[in-house]
């Protein structure tokens, strides 16, 4: 982490260069661990500085919720570095690290807007939510006992160095509350051990064991959590969903239930009945629907240069260079001769004849306000443009990277 630079990562496309989204999907997404090794220790600058770790941990009182020190060798509670008032004291936090222990600070991309774009790319391409925290380990140092996580992981090793091993899975693919912890590793050699450098990245599945040890220097490492949507989530959503409309689902079970069990044959028929029912009435695509929905109103683009953008707008013309901001994430339907945007947390809603141009601006990075496809007039065509900008869709591609 030597000199910033003004273009950090910001997807997950440029989080595993070399490799293409393709092999990743293909072979090692919920699949197999991947660690890249890139010999660039300043890939990570521009997405968080030691300056600003120090300003982070030791500058603002923040509360045991924004940051928590564990050492994997003894317990310690919010308690032992808690102020009165339940804000942490930074002197104490400190002196717990000189000791030995990991400082811990979660949910990062809520103040640094870098992080913040990063998960908003990563989501992007995910299509789930993600978060980040950081991980500051002292010199041949361990903050946790083997675990497994119930989110898959991206770590990027931004200083430092880190030794991990990774142990066979007791539980592939673990739903959220299936956590476990090992007092000692687990029978046997590591499946697999490596070091990560500055710049390097290592991908690993839910449900895979690990623990990580801090070599000769102090380490910094962002873990990045994608927290995915299941099969097991939607199927629940879909059985709900019939369950507020037919009452069949909602009939009591038994009232002696507890005392005597219920003859397997009359489970068996009355399941198969609930089954059955359940097949004739899923909407599975409007229960999907409502994911999508949910998932893409919770996702406002970070707005970077939204200031610089409005002013573009002000100004437009059918020369002006426009592009989608990048990062959005955007649903776009159509009916009743309309056609409706969600994004931003917000439906724009527009006429279905705008459908053409619309679609256009939302999947370029560049174009002409005058080379807007469709039935719009000229002036149509800056109405639009200048609207997508106030809405913080389209940014001017001279102020997208502020």
């Amino acid at each position: 982490m030597q000199q910033q630079t003004p273009n950090p990562p910001s997807s997950l496309t440029q989080l595993l260069q070399p490799v293409g989204l393709d092999t990743f999907f293909s072979s090692y997404y919920e699949r197999e661990a991947l660690v890249i090794h890139r010999e660039r220790s300043g890939y990570y600058d521009g997405l968080l500085s030691l300056q600003t770790l120090d300003e982070l941990v030791s500058g603002i009182a923040r509360s045991s919720d924004e940051i928590f020190v564990v050492d994997h060798s003894r317990n310690i509670q919010p308690e032992d570095y808690q102020l009165e008032d339940e804000s942490v004291d930074a002197v104490r936090v400190h002196k717990l690290f000189d000791e030995g222990a990991t400082i811990t600070l979660r949910q990062l991309q809520q103040r640094l807007p870098a992080l913040a774009k990063l998960c908003r790319g990563v989501e992007q391409q995910l299509s789930c939510a993600c978060q980040t925290n950081l991980y500051f380990t002292p010199a041949n140092a361990q903050g946790f006992e083997t675990h497994h996580d119930t989110h898959d992981v991206f770590i990027l090793q931004l200083a430092g160095s880190k030794r991990w091993h990774l142990y066979d899975p007791a539980l592939r693919l673990p739903l959220p509350g299936q956590r476990y912890y090992w007092k000692r590793p687990p029978a046997g050699p590591p499946a697999s051990a490596f070091t990560l450098h500055a710049g390097d990245l290592f991908y690993c599945p839910r449900g895979t064991p690990h623990d990580a040890q801090a070599a000769q220097e102090a380490s910094v490492h962002i873990s990045l959590g994608a927290n995915v949507s299941t099969w097991a989530e939607l199927l629940i959503e879909i059985v709900a969903d019939v369950a507020l409309r037919d009452p069949a689902f909602r009939a009591g079970l038994p009232p002696d239930f507890t005392s005597r069990d219920i003859p397997t044959q009359a489970m068996d028929t009355k399941l198969r009945d609930l089954f059955a029912r359940l097949q004739q009435q899923a909407r599975p695509r409007h229960v999907l629907d409502r994911f999508v929905d949910r998932f893409v109103s919770d996702r406002p683009a970070h707005l970077s240069g939204q200031a610089a953008t409005l002013r573009e707008a002000a100004s437009l013309t059918l020369e002006s260079m426009v592009g989608v901001r990048n990062g959005l994430i955007y649903r776009l339907f159509e009916q009743r001769g309309k056609v409706t945007l969600l994004c931003n947390s917000r439906q724009i809603a527009l006429p279905g004849y705008a459908a053409p141009a619309l679609r256009l601006a939302l999947t370029s990075q560049s174009f002409r306000v005058r080379d807007l496809p469709g039935s719009l007039t000229d002036a149509g065509k800056i109405v639009l443009v200048r609207r997508l900008m106030q809405e913080g869709v389209i940014v001017s591609v001279t102020t997208e990277g502020a």
